[in-house]
């Protein structure tokens, strides 16, 4: 389309225009389908899951995985939010997974005294060293029926993990990822923090879990997923080459045929503050996405087989006019 643009705007000004007119109607006019698809969720009186409570040997054991980087000022806060999970020790292990030149991180959680199911994993050096690295390692030293992503700055609710469990075990074995909702904790703090807080209430309280009912693939958010270990092993884990390695996932997740949901329960993080934080963060996200798109989209044909027509059109809908908005 961009190269008919161009051509046209060579040959006939007049005609370049409505060519990028009607191309930037239709990528717009996706986006603003989609969210007016969202407003039934906005009226509604949000729903949320009281699992029973099961007696501690009947539940799955859990393994949570934090990946972490040049995280000394947040360790004892973290350390405090994942002791707070109500969740038996006997059934839960916390891996904090170190690159091996975090000196200073390191220091922060030798001064702590960490329960017993919290350990230290250490990635070794290697290339690339990424998140999805980091985690593709601690993901092969992980026991736990389920797995779950946090990031150290992550405020989980107590009870998300007895959800999880809960959804998974009356679930059949399609479903392969529940991502919890995410929002922020201070978003009073600047401008920027007030903007983030609406953007994330507007995507994991309105757009994803309209995304499910729609049944179409999910774009991960980059912490609080849990997934059944052996799903996620079977699925390949995360492409350490990719900085949005959670979108990435949750695409080929649905390609594999598996489902994903959503979880009523909320882990609050920390938005950026300062507009140069928040713009190297959504440029990194948007590198991501694209990323994502051109690799899945190499073989259109392919991805169409592989998801069936409704949830391509979701793809493009939703994933590709989401890159090209960004870009136009």
């Amino acid at each position: 389309s961009l190269a008919g643009v161009l051509v046209a705007a060579i040959m006939d000004l007049g005609l370049a225009v409505t060519l990028a007119s009607l191309v930037t109607g239709v990528v717009f006019g996706a986006l603003g389908i989609l969210r007016l698809a969202c407003l039934p969720h906005a009226l509604a009186v949000p729903a949320t899951l009281e699992p029973p409570r099961r007696a501690d040997g009947d539940l799955a054991t859990y393994s949570v995985l934090v990946p972490l980087y040049d995280e000394a000022a947040v360790i004892a806060g973290l350390v405090d939010a994942l002791g707070a999970l109500d969740y038996p020790p006997a059934k839960l292990e916390v891996l904090l997974i170190l690159e091996r030149d975090d000196a200073a991180t390191r220091a922060a959680l030798d001064a702590i005294a960490l329960p017993p199911h919290m350990r230290v994993v250490t990635v070794p050096p290697g290339s690339p060293r990424t998140k999805p690295r980091a985690l593709n390692y601690a993901l092969q030293q992980a026991s736990g029926d389920l797995v779950v992503i946090y990031d150290a700055e992550d405020r989980p609710e107590p009870g998300q993990l007895r959800e999880a469990e809960y959804r998974f075990a009356i679930t059949g074995d399609h479903l392969a990822c529940l991502q919890a909702r995410l929002n922020i904790y201070n978003p009073r703090q600047s401008l920027v923090t007030r903007q983030f807080a609406l953007e994330y209430s507007a995507l994991f309280d309105l757009i994803l879990p309209t995304l499910v009912k729609l049944g179409w693939p999910l774009p991960l958010g980059g912490t609080s997923n849990h997934f059944p270990r052996r799903l996620l092993l079977d699925a390949g884990g995360w492409d350490p080459f990719n900085v949005a390695e959670d979108a990435y996932l949750g695409l080929r997740l649905a390609r594999l045929g598996f489902s994903t949901g959503m979880l009523s329960s909320t882990t609050w993080e920390e938005a950026p503050i300062e507009p140069r934080q928040w713009l190297g963060q959504r440029t990194r996200w948007l590198k991501g996405w694209m990323q994502t798109w051109l690799v899945h989209m190499r073989h259109p044909w392919r991805l169409l087989r592989d998801l069936g027509a409704w949830r391509w059109i979701g793809v493009q809908l939703y994933l590709g006019s989401l890159v090209a908005s960004a870009l136009l």
